[in-house]
């Protein structure tokens, strides 16, 4: 488990390795250090590495059912837009019978 005294000890022999070097003992116990203060430091962030992962599966499922839907939802806009059309259409094509009917009733009536 890194400690106090562990971060001074390596403190201590990265400064010394700045300043002069270090003999081989000493660098192969600075190398250790780093290593052991690695393993705390993935140690730490592996829960949250592994929850974060989690959630961005998640959210990439719940983005692929999104877009399911709004392939469904753009196809049925598509398919109301088309019936309105069909729909005006039918209606102006009625209006202009009612109308034909009507100036057929006036000018019998005349």
């Amino acid at each position: 488990m890194w400690n106090s005294e562990k971060q001074e000890r390596l403190d201590e022999l990265q400064q010394q390795s700045l300043i002069a070097g270090l003999p081989e003992d000493d660098q192969h116990a600075l190398n250790a250090l780093l290593s052991e203060l690695e393993q705390a430091e993935w140690s730490t962030l592996q829960p949250a590495l592994s929850g974060l992962r989690h959630s961005r599966n998640a959210l990439a499922s719940d983005l692929g059912q999104l877009q399911a839907q709004n392939a469904v939802v753009a196809a049925l806009a598509g398919r109301y837009a088309d019936l309105l059309a069909r729909a005006k259409a039918q209606l102006a094509g009625l209006e202009s019978e009612r109308e034909t009917l009507r100036r057929e009733y006036v000018r019998a009536l005349h």
